[in-house]
């Protein structure tokens, strides 16, 4: 390995993320100047504006009494910078694994003269940038404002140390990480069901966290009763420890900005946690080159059995829908769909799970508001089911549509009508809005036994409202969905993934469909409660009319701008 080597790669790879200078070749999307100086302009202005009002604010206050702060609260900062080792370390257990198992792009990088293990160090030293570009951005210009208005006579010296110590701790967390992930594939190698469960229970766990952080944000104290659990269980994992990196860290940066005395054991155990941090990221890149040529986490990989069975593969012929007549290629697209997202952990968690996120913003709002809505109750978890069945058709129809990518140019050339494909995308959501809608109505049939009589009435609305929410979304795709998107992606270079659906075309998605489905079932519920059950089971009639129709209008639509779309689009 040779430092040039390693320099040509970071340099290609951050050129290539940024592209501040102009992209080259003829099929490559080029940028304006704008766009392509964007995020470097807004770090700079954030950097400014930061510096400015600290030097503003503090003279207000009085470094005296900052200062003082800042000193009784070093240790508060050690648990600041170990959180954020926590953060780089979680967001990285998977990167390495991924990387190295990415083997067409591998294979195809070992063309290159460079050997594989300098090719491993540059995707983790990449990762490592990307993980602390944040906290660089926001505080550096942090540092600076509090080293000007500072009184001690070597503060200036906390910001080059800030950004060393960061770059370490980044560097723990991203090595550890990516060592922890790479020892999870190794165990699930070969293992896809076991893998997909894992993927499932991960994603759900991560919903439920989010629902967690809802539930602190809406409580009476705000995130105020967040922060003393977050400090406890700091403590039990050891963050507040004196010899932890973010104490290192905290010591260093925070002892020169307010002119604390520095131990040379401090100095020294930084300097341990760097050396210590610079061997990770080697081992990493051993390991994982180690991981790339034993082929272990190649996709689709096999464990190798002791006794040679033939693998025969069936001509796979989707069933008949129980119950309902479609044509072949509706019913090979509601197979095909539920089959595809079946087979993915992670996606299925996120589309099953995901819209649960919806239920906590409003329930958790119903509890806010107290006894002012508490006689609404009934009405409100009605409307859950809304935001519910339309997350289910924005996702079976509108997402899974975008990701059929390349194999469009089958779809194309396949005979079958692109409309009846679509609507399979459709119809592949009714079941999961049908059991959604269901559990809703007896919850609401035991919350309000007198509704009882309206639990038809939620639910066909419910599917109808998917329905039209599926055909929708449908068109959306078609108008703006990205068809080069991939469905589980870890960029290499670490950028953010970017939804299936952009722009414009994502907002009417979403929008639209809500707003049929609140004034429809607004509508109908209101005459049921006025005037009678009877007027509530007459306006479902032409409400789900119009729900059925829209659907197959957007869908025709959608069809005829799939049966125009160009190999450029998805190639």
């Amino acid at each position: 390995m040779t430092l040039s080597d390693l320099w040509v790669l970071l340099k290609q790879d951050l050129t290539q993320s940024y592209r501040v200078s102009g992209a080259k070749g003829k099929r490559t999307k080029q940028k304006s100047v704008f766009r392509r100086l964007l995020l470097p302009i807004a770090a700079v202005v954030i950097g400014v504006v930061i510096v400015w009002v600290i030097v503003a604010v503090v003279p207000l206050v009085g470094w005296d009494t900052l200062g003082t702060i800042l000193s009784d609260n070093i240790g508060a900062g050690s648990s600041l910078f170990n959180v954020l080792l926590l953060f780089s370390f979680i967001g990285s257990i998977m990167v390495s694994a991924t990387t190295v198992g990415n083997s067409s792009k591998m294979e195809y990088l070992m063309t290159m003269p460079i050997s594989l293990r300098t090719l491993f160090l540059e995707k983790t030293i990449i990762v490592i940038l990307y993980s602390s570009v944040f906290f660089l951005v926001i505080g550096t210009p942090i540092f600076i404002g509090l080293s000007i208005t500072s009184t001690a006579p070597l503060a200036f010296l906390s910001v080059p140390l800030f950004v060393a110590m960061m770059l370490v701790i980044s560097t723990l967390g991203v090595s550890i990480g990516g060592l922890m992930g790479l020892l999870f594939s190794r165990i699930l190698a070969g293992r896809r069901r076991l893998k997909q469960v894992g993927w499932f229970l991960g994603s759900t766990l991560a919903v439920f966290g989010s629902i967690i952080y809802y539930y602190f944000f809406f409580a009476s104290n705000g995130l105020g009763d967040l922060f003393p659990i977050l400090i406890q269980i700091a403590s039990a994992l050891g963050l507040t420890s004196g010899i932890s990196p973010g104490a290192a860290t905290s010591t260093l940066s925070l002892g020169f900005l307010v002119g604390a005395p520095v131990t040379i054991s401090e100095v020294v155990l930084a300097l341990i946690y760097g050396v210590v941090a610079i061997s990770l990221v080697n081992l990493n890149a051993y390991v994982s080159e180690t991981a790339h040529y034993s082929g272990w986490l190649t996709s689709g990989s096999k464990r190798t059995s002791k006794t040679k069975t033939p693998v025969l593969h069936e001509t796979w012929n989707p069933r008949p829908i129980p119950g309902f007549t479609f044509n072949t290629a509706t019913s090979v697209s509601i197979w095909y769909n539920l089959t595809n997202i079946r087979r993915e952990g992670r996606v299925l968690a996120q589309y099953l799970v995901g819209p649960l996120r919806f239920v906590a913003i409003i329930f958790l709002g119903l509890f806010a508001g107290g006894d002012i809505v508490a006689g609404y109750t009934s009405f409100i978890v009605i409307a859950v089911i809304v935001p519910f069945v339309i997350s289910y058709a924005v996702s079976f129809a509108g997402y899974e549509l975008v990701y059929e990518g390349r194999n469009l140019m089958n779809l194309q050339l396949a005979p079958l009508s692109m409309y009846d494909y679509v609507m399979g995308k459709i119809y592949s959501s009714a079941p999961f809005a049908l059991v959604a809608s269901t559990i809703v109505s007896i919850i609401v049939a035991i919350i309000a036994p007198s509704l009882w009589i309206y639990i038809p009435v939620v639910i066909v609305s419910a599917v109808c409202i998917n329905q039209a929410a599926g055909g929708i979304a449908a068109n959306a795709a078609a108008i703006g969905g990205d068809f080069r998107a991939e469905r589980l992606v870890t960029r290499q270079r670490g950028a953010q993934v970017q939804m299936p659906i952009r722009g414009w075309s994502m907002l009417r998605a979403q929008l639209l469909p809500n707003l049929i489905g609140f004034t429809g079932l607004s509508i109908i519920m209101g005459l049921g409660v006025f005037f009678g059950p009877l007027f509530a089971y007459v306006v479902l009639v032409p409400f789900g009319l119009i729900c059925l129709s829209l659907s197959r209008h957007y869908a025709r639509s959608a069809g005829r701008k799939l049966t125009q779309k160009e190999a450029s689009d998805y190639l």
